[in-house]
């Protein structure tokens, strides 16, 4: 089994991470060239106010009582680390997925912590003390448990099994971002993981080829790969015990 952690609307919580003060606000992270600064993401409070991706800074500005924000990649790579960093303190095997999803390899830890719903609500509890929000899904497969993370909010497990049935409601932009491919469903009238793992898989190849078949299986959670195990890289550092403190570095060179 394998347990997905998933930090959603993840530049904001980047955000909200060091601006403890933003919490239950309305936030917006916009990037770009100035002045055409864009929303590239915002909260659950802000899009339910009316703000959209792509909704330019100066638009955003007259919504009431909302906080803005450049977007930090500092702060993003600091929230990642402190998710792998999470996810490790679990297993040694992380797959470092994404910016905003790791995957954990749970083989032998129910030993150490208990069942699968007990594992998800640690992992839940440690993730939250980083100072994340984040989804936990746990599935037999990594595929099915990132798109369960990406999908449903809270913490999910899913019985071994029920991948497809469980995962047929979820929306197709869970399973791809590629806006051609979301166009050619929208034509089908195919919307969801399940509309799409009922059509067959002779027509999937013809018109979509290998990259389609293969997304038509992981629409049926029947995904079956290993995870890339995530290796931190080695750094290397020297110490050197001074006699007298030096208040500049120009004297070290």
């Amino acid at each position: 089994m394998f347990a997905s952690i998933f930090i959603p609307y993840f530049p904001v919580q980047a955000i909200v991470r060091s601006e403890p003060d933003l919490l239950g606000k309305r936030v917006a992270v916009v990037d770009g060239d100035p002045p055409l600064l864009k929303v590239i993401s915002a909260n659950r409070a802000a899009f339910a106010s009316g703000i959209e991706l792509g909704m330019a800074k100066l638009k955003v500005e007259h919504f009431f009582d909302a906080s803005i924000r450049r977007r930090s990649s500092a702060q993003e790579m600091a929230a990642h680390a402190a998710l792998l960093d999470c996810a490790s303190s679990f297993s040694p095997r992380v797959e470092d997925t994404a910016a905003d999803t790791v995957v954990v390899d749970l083989e032998g830890l129910e030993r150490l912590f208990g069942s699968h719903h007990e594992i998800a609500a640690q992992i839940d509890d440690q993730t939250i003390l980083v100072g994340l929000q984040p989804n936990v899904a746990i599935a037999s497969n990594p595929d099915a448990a990132i798109h369960a993370a990406r999908g449903f909010e809270g913490i999910l497990v899913i019985p071994s099994g029920t991948e497809r049935q469980r995962l047929s409601g979820l929306p197709l932009h869970v399973l791809s971002s590629d806006p051609d491919l979301l166009e050619t469903f929208h034509r089908w009238g195919v919307h969801t993981f399940g509309a799409f793992a009922d059509l067959p898989a002779s027509k999937i190849s013809e018109r979509l080829g290998q990259a389609g078949v293969r997304l038509h299986k992981l629409a049926r959670g029947a995904g079956a790969r290993p995870i890339d195990p995530y290796k931190e890289s080695l750094r290397f550092e020297e110490v050197m015990e001074l006699e007298h403190a030096i208040s500049m570095l120009e004297p070290l060179n």
